[in-house]
Order: structure tokens, then C-alpha cells, then sequence
């Protein structure tokens, strides 16, 4: 898997070299449109206003926390989503049928986009300013948080397995994408200021909370080692993506679904 891995990223980055203005563009794009979120949060703010129980550079935590997983899911995981609607639509997924790798993993490995890891370079900015303004937090709290980390990424792959294996039969749309970032941009804000009910269905049912709150909560050291119960529900999520995926695969009956 490893040297698949490396073979699929030595090639995507030959290939942008290729295309360095159209790869810088695209970088830079995808930063400016991860900072919009973060300018939103500084200008609410600079006007007085606040989420309340949290300061700007806790909110900001969060949204960096979010921008740093989506830019290591999205390199490794989310270009499966875009590879299966092409390659569905157009009947040439079989091809990956006849390799001798598991299917999954192929559909991942082809979708492999370097262009989002300027994701990962705006998270870490936003990262990086807002623990400048934070007092020195404990070894205990960076442990909880890589584990926690560890889950949203692991949540964020679940849920390219449930974009994807949907595009297996609803080869029609290319929204899907417009359905991520709806149900996700709930994550990018502190639970607390949602009604408990809405709390429950984003920690619970569309487990989005785990993404960025829950583990810069436990950065913060807002929670207690009990935060770290949501490794389960990351888990199952994780679970039930792969046993979806699968099930819509063994229905896909070639060219359209």
C-alpha cells in the first residue's frame, strides 16, 4: 500500500511540475477560500461581538483544527469522491476492477490530488495564530488532542465513502460536494452555541462535532479524558462508511451505474 502510495504522489507531483502556474493558482485559491471562514471570525469579533464562552482565538482553534483535517483528508481521500463520478459516468471504473489491488484503495490512490494540501497549509497558519494567543497547554491535552485528531480524520474518510459509494447509482449529480459543505459547516463553530437537541445530532447521527470541536475542546482542556469516548462513535462511523461502500460497489453494474 505504501509503495502504491508513493508511487501515486511521485507522479501527481510530476505531473503539477508540469503545470506549475496552474498548480500554484490552485494552491493559492484553496487558501483564500479557507481563510474566508477565519476573516468572518476576526471581523465578529474587532465588532464586539462573540460566541459566547469563547474567545477569538479559541474560535479560531476550531476552524483551524477543521482546515488542518480536511487538508490531510482531502489529498488522500476526497479525490475518490470526483474519480468515482467520472469514471462511473463515463464506464471506465471497470478498469479498476481488473487491478490487483483492492478496489478502495485504488479509487482512493487515483483520486490522489495534491493541489489540497494548500488546505493544510492555511489550517496551519490559522493554527499557528491561534495558539499565539493562548496560554502554554499541557502534554495531556496535546495527547488527547492527536488521538481526537487521529478520529476526524477518520470521520472525514467515512464520510468520502458515503459520497462516493452514493455516486454508484446517483451517477446523475456532481453536488455532492454542496452536501459536505453544508452538513459540515456546522463543525466549524463551537457546539455550545447550538441548541442542545442540534448538539446531539451533530455529535451522534452526523457526527460533524468530532471534526474540529471536540478536539480543540480537548486542546483547550475545556473536557476530561472522558472526551476521548468519541474515538468510538469515529470507529462505527468509519465502519459503516466501508460496509456502505462496498454494498453500492457489488451493485454497480458498469457504464451509468
Amino acid at each position: 500500500m505504501l509503495y502504491c502510495l508513493a508511487a501515486v504522489m511521485r507522479t501527481k507531483l510530476a505531473e503539477q511540475m508540469a503545470y506549475r502556474s496552474h498548480f500554484i493558482l490552485s494552491v493559492l485559491l484553496l487558501v483564500a477560500g479557507d481563510m474566508v471562514i477565519p476573516l468572518i471570525t476576526l471581523l465578529l469579533y474587532g465588532s464586539g461581538a462573540s460566541f459566547p464562552g469563547w474567545t477569538m482565538h479559541e474560535a479560531l482553534l476550531i476552524q483551524a483544527v477543521f482546515a488542518l483535517a480536511k487538508g490531510i483528508a482531502f489529498p488522500f481521500f476526497f479525490g475518490m469522491v470526483g474519480t468515482t463520478l467520472g469514471q462511473v459516468r463515463e464506464g471506465t471504473f471497470d478498469l479498476l476492477l481488473l487491478r490487483p489491488r483492492p478496489v478502495m484503495l485504488m479509487a482512493m490512490l487515483a483520486g490522489f490530488d495534491p493541489d489540497d494540501f494548500g488546505r493544510l497549509f492555511s489550517g496551519a497558519v490559522i493554527f499557528g495564530f491561534a495558539l499565539s494567543g493562548l496560554p502554554m497547554l499541557g502534554w495531556s491535552n496535546w495527547l488527547q488532542f492527536g488521538l481526537l485528531f487521529i478520529a476526524s480524520i477518520v470521520i472525514l474518510c467515512a464520510v468520502s465513502l458515503f459520497l462516493s459509494g452514493m455516486l454508484f447509482r446517483w451517477v446523475g449529480s456532481s453536488r455532492v460536494f454542496d452536501i459536505f459543505d453544508a452538513v459540515t459547516s456546522f463543525g466549524m463553530y463551537p457546539g455550545t452555541i447550538f441548541s442542545k437537541s442540534l448538539q446531539n445530532i451533530l455529535t451522534y447521527v452526523l457526527p460533524v462535532g468530532l471534526i474540529a470541536f471536540v478536539p480543540a475542546s480537548a486542546l483547550l482542556g475545556r473536557t476530561g479524558l472522558s472526551t476521548l469516548w468519541a474515538l468510538a462513535p469515529a470507529a462505527i462511523f468509519f465502519a459503516l462508511g466501508v460496509l456502505y461502500w462496498n454494498r453500492m460497489l457489488k451493485g454497480y453494474t458498469s457504464a451509468g451505474g
